[in-house]
């Protein structure tokens, strides 16, 4: 049976209580990031969005659509991003009409609106074309 010598012991015990003490920050950057619950992470808190935007369009004979990413190709997740973005640097008017030609020529709609809606209340904040 091998004996250990008692400087290759301390050695090894070192080692590992170094290595124990620097491997969670090691992990905390390359592999907890990819668990919720990792290393010093806070727990999930639902947060409820108070503001919400709707991107509406209103066929002649077919009333509104409120599928606008469906026709357009857009994420629901990125629409509601960029409508938000676009209505808070003022540049409503801009994005309805960069969306306008995102739709097929025979499904393009006749009016654009971007609705705001805040807990009960619903404003109208752009439309396109401008009447």
């Amino acid at each position: 049976m091998p004996v250990i010598k008692l400087y290759t012991f301390r050695f090894l015990i070192t080692l590992l209580m170094l290595f124990g003490l620097f491997i969670p920050f090691i992990l905390q950057e390359t592999f907890y990031p990819f668990f919720r619950f990792g290393m010093f992470a806070e727990p999930v808190k639902r947060s409820i969005q108070t503001e919400q935007f709707f991107l509406v369009a209103y066929q002649n004979e077919g009333g509104f659509d409120f599928q606008i990413a469906e026709l357009t190709g857009i994420q629901r997740s990125k629409l509601d991003y960029l409508l938000r973005n676009y209505y808070y640097r003022n540049e409503a008017d801009q994005f309805l009409k960069q969306v306008s030609r995102l739709f097929p020529s025979h499904q393009m709609p006749d009016t654009l609106y971007i609705l705001r809606k805040i807990q009960n209340d619903t404003s109208l904040v752009a439309r396109f074309p401008r009447e």
